[in-house]
Formats: C-alpha cells, structure tokens, sequence
C-alpha cells in the first residue's frame, strides 16, 4: 500500500467553560514520535481539545484513531470514539493508557463502555501501536483481519463475541528511551507550543521502584527505572523553552522528581533557562520519595520555582506496611529544614487509617514549623492496582463510591460527556462519620495553610513556642463557637459529600444530567478548593473573630498582642470586610513590620513601640467576591468561558493591601509572605 496513512493520535480534554487538562499531550506525543520514526507514508495528527478533535474528524478521513485513556477523560474518549466510529465505520480505533486493564473494577461496565474500540493496548504502548499500525497497513486496511494477528502485537487484546479477552504477548518496556524520539525537538507539538496557552510535560526517566498497592506503577512491571541521556532532555528543554509562552511553566512526569543524581544537573540546565528566557517560573512535579538531601538540592537550584511535594499519603506505620508504602524515618526533620513550601500528598482514607492517626499525622507535620501545605486526595480506586484486589477479595472493609470527578464535563456531539471517578469511601477502621471530621479538618487546613493567607498568625504561634496544631484543633474541636455561616458552610460541604456520593456510576451520570448547568457552570461540584475558599470569600470576617477568639483562650498569649494582631490583619485585607479601595492609616503599640522581620525566636512584646502605618488599596480592592469566585472557575454567569490557569486564582493573600510606614515612599510590605513564592511578578501580571 503506497497511500500516507491518516493517523489521529488524541489524549483529550474538555473544551468550554469545564475545568480540564490543558496540559500538552506527551502519552500520544511519544506513541506519535515511535511511529514517525520506523514507519514511513505516515501522516501523523496530535489533538487535545475536544472542539478541535471533533472538528477534525468531520473534515478529515482517517485511518487509524489512537486514544490514551486516563481517570479525567476516561468517558469523553468514549464518546469521540462512538462519534469517530460514525464518521468512519471501516477505520481502527485502538485504546491505551493506565484505564485500559483486563480485570476493570466492573467488568460489565467495561465491556458495554468499549464496545466500539477494536484494540486494547496495555502499559507501555510505542511498540505495541507501532506493530498494530505496521500491520493494518500491510492489510490495506482491512480491519476485520487485524484481530487475526493478536500474537504480533505486544501487550495488546480485545472483546471477542463471547465478552472474553483475547491477549496477545507480553513484551518488555522500552529500556534506552533515547531511541523514542522527543515529540518536541521533531516539532510534532509545534502547535501546541505556539498556541501560548498548553502547558508543557516533560519526562527524563519511566518507572517507580515504590511498590504502593494504590497506584498504577506499584505493580512489577514498572520498579525498574529507565532513563533518557541528559543530553537528550537538554535538547528537548531547549527546544521548547525558545518557544514557549513562559507564563504556562512546566509539569514534569517523571514519579520522582529530584531523587537522582542526573536531577541536579537538568535542574541546573533549567535554572540556566529560566534566567534567559524567564522560563520555567513555576514547575509542577512529584518529588521523590527518598534521597530528600538531593530533593532539596534541586529545589534550591530552582530557586523557588518548584515545590516538594513530599507524597507520604500517611503518618502511621501500620498504614505505610499495609499499603507497601515506606517514607523517610526523619522525615520532619527533612521538613523542617525546608526554607521552601512543602506541599505534601496524603490520602484519605487508606486501608488500617484511623482518625486519630490520620489528624495526629497531619499535625506532626504541621508542627515542624516549616512552610507546608497539604494536599489531601480521596482514595481513589484505580485499575491496575493491588488495592483493586484487595477491595474485590474483601479486605479492610472498603466501601467504595462513583462521584463526578472535579467538573469535568462538556458535550460531544451534542451529548452531554460526565467523567466519574471511584472512590473509597470509608473503611472498617474509619467509618463515614469519622471520614467527614477528618474532610472537615482537611478543608480548614486548607483554608489557613494554602497560599498562607494569615502566615502572621503562625509566626506569632511559632514566636510564643505554642504548637500550631493547638490552633488548628481547637478550631475544628469548637465549630460551636464559630458563626452560623461558617457552622453552615462546613454541613453544606458535608452534604455535598453525601448528596455526589453513588454506589454506581450511571447514578452518577443522572445527578450530573439533571443538574448539568450548575455543574458546567461551576455552581456544584468543586470539593475542597470551594469550600476552603468559601471560607474567606463568604465569612472572611467571621474567620478571622473565630481565630481570634480561640487564640484569646490561651494563657500564653497576651491579650494586648492579639488586639493589635487582629487589628493588622484586618486592615491587610480591608478589602475584603469593608467594600473600601481607600487608603486606612491605623497606629499600633507595636512595631509589628519589624517584628515580621525579625528571627521567630522574637515575641512581639520586644517591638513594644507606637507605629503609624498606612495600608494601600492595589489593583485588587476593586474586586468583587463574584469576581474571586470566577477565577477559580465557580458560580460562572451563562455566557461566561473559564480557561483554567493557577496565576489567575485569586487566593486571599492575593488581595493583601500594600503597606507603608508614614512618611515613606516605597511599600515596606507588598504581599510579603509571597517572597516565598518566585510566581509573584507572574501572578501580578497575569491576574485579573
């Protein structure tokens, strides 16, 4: 067969007003690159977007379609293919990626939702898709015959008549992942780089040695780590970074980022370019789990650009030894030397977690003092893993539930498309009950650690040597004393929980369905992120009177302290409580500027001192809450499009005034906490 061969390789995500993935699409980049590379008369199409897919298959013919098949598109893969299949009834449409396994969590399910894909890839795919385009063009495409070939294609099956699998070979992974050409350097994402708004992916090395029984790479086939050269990753790097949109930053895939020593030399190279080309400003990563001196050491190098993520997923031994987990014996020692933010994964709930050691986890951390927020994921129940055994074969008890997954939804040919995601819901060691104090204490932490809105709070804290989780438990232990709208925010997230939660996922499907406007609209839907900021949005003076009022209850604080405390922090966000843009000039009995300078060691009782200070209205004090709301993708008008972009959120310490002392001329203090955070000339510019 002479003819070039059509191919149309998509990873997609939602287009409109939905929160999705805009991330450039490295899985197919590289089932694309492998192709172009061994295969001639190929005419190779990579698409993300779900508009763009659409379109494309109405005005083109192809040949071949190639899904990669993951949690947050797993439904709206389904739905191109079923409109693919119309278009092109005699085409191959050919399915990978982490969803695709042949023991599904409903198998059932499973067969009625991939009825139309004629191949199943899975793990690793270049070879295997390589193999399976090779053949069908030596069939003249001839689909019907391709599944006769089975046993020459590596780590590939379908569904035959019977609803039985029919697996051809296994076959190794890809070792020297040099020889899969970067995606990039042979500008098959050109488009995507010069459209300015898709994120760049990155990946120096496959495989995870961890063997965790929640996770995808915890099975066997993947503990071997391969790496591409450096030389191969400094090309790819350099290539993008003279092309990019530097606001768009970078995500890195690797699953442990910075835990070998050929990290400390990209991390280098990056720092070379983030200093020529101001990008990348931020980057998006896991760290690696072990090796944290190294970890460190590329976080340092970066030079604030990246965050440690710390993916410890829990605190106790018998939950790490449960789920073969093993996380750093020092670990909040490692913590507490960090000067940059920590941002650690933990999972909630994990098989033999309870709630006291799930909340005395979260505190351990929270105590070493060091900079930290948490990012606290629900268990989700994945294919290809071991905790999927466990659940089938009955052990700890664990109750699962379908729940919307993050409003990802949008229409595909005029039908509307609802991804869905698996959850444990509660365990035999932690019950719903105790599942909802611990989401409730999550959603605070949030609130109080994300973006550090109120940072002065604990550095007070830290001043004093009282705990910070002496704080953050007494908040959570006395909701009674806090207002009713906060009482009343934390039972609407509750209920949320209640109301999202199904045992199957076609209920799921019919709540999203008959309330699809408020979920395309982000007016439900949105878990945690909406809750926490609700927290400042709705009740930020409400908030600040309930910490004050637990604060006033300990005897180490000096009641006059926290008078003028509260009284900073109020006119800090004057905005927010008092619908003013007008400058407020406010004395203190302290000289709390220099006293936020000083070393934590100081009390703020040694900056005893009358100080005048004037708090500036910025580009924010204008800003309605409605508006806030909006940039996190919530409570949208009809007619409103919502693009997705970190810079754009508009966390509280966002909307923090400027500072002066009286008779200067420069602000001493502009958002001083984000110092921390080398987004900050990025978020200035980009934010509404």
């Amino acid at each position: 067969m002479n003819k070039n061969l059509q191919i149309l390789l998509i990873d997609p995500c939602y287009s409109g007003k939905g929160i999705s993935n805009n991330i450039i699409p490295l899985s197919v980049g590289y089932i694309g690159s492998y192709l172009k590379k061994n295969l001639s008369n190929c005419n190779i199409k990579i698409l993300k977007l779900s508009d763009d897919i659409i379109k494309y298959i109405e005005n083109n013919s192809i040949d071949v379609l190639g899904v990669s098949n993951y949690l947050w598109n797993t439904n709206l893969s389904v739905c191109i293919a079923k409109f693919f299949k119309k278009k092109n009834p005699n085409s191959l449409i050919v399915f990978g990626g982490p969803e695709i396994s042949k023991s599904p969590i409903d198998l059932n399910n499973f067969y009625k939702k991939y009825s139309d894909v004629d191949l199943f890839v899975e793990r690793e795919g270049e070879l295997a898709f390589f193999q399976i385009v090779k053949k069908f063009k030596e069939l003249n495409l001839k689909k019907e015959e391709i599944r006769n070939y089975i046993k020459d294609f590596g780590n590939t099956f379908y569904i035959n008549e019977y609803l039985k699998f029919v697996s051809g070979p296994d076959v190794d992974r890809v070792r020297h992942l040099d020889d899969i050409e970067s995606p990039y350097v042979n500008r098959l994402f050109d488009e995507f780089l010069s459209a300015g708004t898709f994120q760049p992916l990155i990946q120096t090395n496959r495989g995870c040695p961890y063997k965790c029984t929640f996770c995808h790479e915890g099975m066997e086939y993947y503990n071997k780590i391969h790496f591409k050269t450096l030389d191969y990753t400094i090309k790819e790097l350099d290539y993008i970074a003279e092309r990019v949109n530097p606001p768009v930053g970078l995500h890195i895939a690797d699953s442990n980022w910075g835990m070998y020593k050929q990290d400390i030399e990209i991390s280098k190279h990056i720092k070379k370019l983030k200093d020529k080309y101001k990008w990348p400003m931020y980057i998006h990563c896991s760290t690696g789990k072990s090796q944290m001196p190294r970890i460190i050491e590329t976080a340092r190098i970066l030079d604030g650009a990246l965050r440690i993520t710390n993916a410890v997923q829990s605190l106790n031994n018998d939950v790490l030894d449960t789920i073969k987990r093993t996380n750093l014996h020092n670990l909040e020692d490692y913590i507490k030397s960090m000067d940059t933010i920590s941002e650690p994964d933990i999972i909630l709930p994990l098989p033999n977690e309870t709630k006291a050691s799930f909340v005395l986890g979260l505190n351990k951390i929270l105590d070493t003092k060091a900079p930290i927020r948490f990012t606290v994921h629900p268990t989700l129940l994945l294919n290809n893993t071991e905790m999927l055994k466990d659940y089938k074969q009955g052990k700890y008890n664990l109750i699962k539930k379908y729940r919307q997954n993050q409003n990802l939804l949008g229409y595909v040919d005029n039908k509307l498309s609802i991804e869905t995601e698996c959850n444990i819901f509660e365990t035999e060691t932690m019950p719903k009950d105790d599942v909802f104090y611990c989401r409730k204490y999550v959603v605070l932490m949030d609130a109080l650690l994300r973006e550090e809105p109120i940072y002065e709070v604990f550095y007070f804290l830290d001043s004093l040597n009282i705990k910070r989780s002496k704080l953050t438990m007494s908040l959570i232990d006395n909701l009674e004393i806090a207002s009713p709208k906060i009482n009343q925010l934390f039972e609407n997230y509750i209920s949320a929980l209640v109301e999202e939660n199904f045992d199957t996922e076609e209920e799921v499907f019919l709540h999203v369905e008959n309330n699809k406007q408020l979920y395309l609209n982000g007016k439900k839907g949105g878990d945690l992120l909406r809750y926490s900021q609700a927290l400042w949005i709705e009740t930020f003076k409400e908030m600040i009177d309930w910490i004050f009022l637990n604060l006033s209850k300990f005897k180490e604080c000096n009641q006059d302290e926290l008078y003028n405390l509260k009284n900073f922090i109020l006119h800090s966000y004057f905005d927010r409580w008092n619908n003013s843009d007008k400058e407020k000039k406010v004395t203190f009995d302290y000289n709390i500027i220099d006293w936020l300078k000083s070393d934590k060691t100081k009390k703020m009782t040694e900056f005893k001192e009358k100080i005048e200070l004037r708090f500036l209205p910025t580009n924010y004090s204008n800003i309605s809450s409605i508006k806030i709301w909006n940039s996190f993708g919530f409570n949208l008008d009809e007619s409103q499009k919502f693009e997705y972009s970190a810079l754009k959120r508009l966390y509280l310490s966002r909307l923090k005034r400027s500072i002066k002392l009286m008779n200067d001329e420069e602000p001493d203090l502009k958002l001083s906490q984000m110092a921390r955070f080398s987004k900050e000339v990025l978020i200035e510019k980009y934010s509404y």
